[in-house]
């Protein structure tokens, strides 16, 4: 396959979740974002090595994401594994989860191509072009290799429009339409929930201090952040819908303030270094002019906040993504 023809399609969206089971008993990093970011590539090399080669070196862009291996623990439990590194049991008698995001429509029938010498694939009907409702039962399973940790993949869960779920699939067209439907009061609000770590990070070598994590999800950081991710993955014929300067400026003049919020510092171990950041939702009121749109087929600021707010779901926004960090959804609009 062309890599420049990869690079210019970028229509459909993709969440799903692999069920993993250990093949031993063993024990794992509690975060291993890192880990299963080197997985996810090796596992996709066997099916298109120059795909791999240009997803992990030649771009600074990344088309995917990679969650932590999710243990079956409490959460408080789990936050403080992960602040004191403390590495946790893998119980072959129990499963694991770990969840993908793909956001070039190339890319996933590339995993496909990956999966298939090991599935027998079921298929439920749904919207042209994309899985309604997908579970392939391997046999034999493939597995995936997390340090020194190898886990069979049971299971593969690409679900849409379930509560609470962290699977589904759009395309970009449809996130647009979702927005132009959107209506909002005079002073709308809208809650984004941080599930995994996130931080965004700062500076450089060159003032003396080196670079650092800002803590908090201020607007213009999150959206800004959200914005460039629009720009990298939308084609052409959609790049421009979102009005940079126009969203920027009423960024920057206070259009999307935070009024409520329920976060909580916190940290992680890399294999090499320490990551701080933060967990939690925060609510953000959009505030400023919703002027009329530019044009008949654009969007008014607050449609395209509300855009950018729906995009999170697949591209998680922040830092190290492709790493596990920045996992995030609306869970209230």
């Amino acid at each position: 396959m062309e890599l420049a023809h990869i690079s210019a399609h970028a229509a459909r969206l993709y969440a799903l979740q692999l069920r993993l089971r250990p093949v031993q008993h063993g024990t794992l990093m509690p975060f291993s974002g890192e880990m299963v970011h080197g997985a996810f590539l090796r596992w996709l090399r066997d099916a298109a090595p120059d795909v791999v080669s240009w997803l992990h070196e030649g771009q600074k862009r990344r088309f995917f994401t990679c969650s932590s291996l999710q243990f079956n623990r409490p959460a408080p439990a789990l936050l403080r594994a992960e602040r004191e590194n403390i590495h946790l049991p893998l119980d072959p008698r129990e499963t694991y989860t770990v969840r993908l995001t793909l956001l070039l429509s190339d890319l996933f029938p590339l995993l496909s191509e990956a999966l298939a010498p090991f599935q027998g694939a079921r298929q439920a009907s749904g919207a042209a072009g994309a899985l309604a409702d997908a579970r392939w039962q391997n046999k034999p399973a493939p597995s995936l290799q997390f340090g020194k940790q190898h886990c069979l993949l049971e299971d593969v869960i690409l679900a849409n429009q379930q509560a609470a779920s962290w699977t589904g699939f759009t395309s970009l067209e449809q996130l647009v339409e979702q927005a132009r439907q959107k209506t909002f009061e005079r002073q709308s609000t809208l809650t984004l929930e941080f599930s995994s770590l996130t931080a965004f990070s700062r500076g450089s070598s060159r003032d003396g201090y080196g670079t650092f994590p800002i803590m908090l999800p201020l607007p213009e950081l999150v959206f800004q952040n959200l914005l460039r991710r629009w720009e990298d993955i939308a084609p052409p014929a959609l790049v421009g819908l979102l009005e940079k300067e126009r969203l920027e400026r009423y960024l920057q003049e206070d259009g999307v303030i935070i009024v409520d919020y329920d976060l909580k510092a916190h940290h992680v171990h890399f294999t090499t270094h320490e990551q701080r950041g933060f967990l939690g939702a925060c609510t953000y009121q959009l505030r400023g002019p919703d002027d009329r749109p530019t044009t008949e087929t654009s969007l008014t600021p607050r449609q395209q906040i509300y855009l950018l707010a729906q995009l999170a779901f697949y591209t998680g926004i922040g830092y190290k993504t492709t790493m596990g960090l920045g996992q995030s959804r609306i869970v209230s609009a």
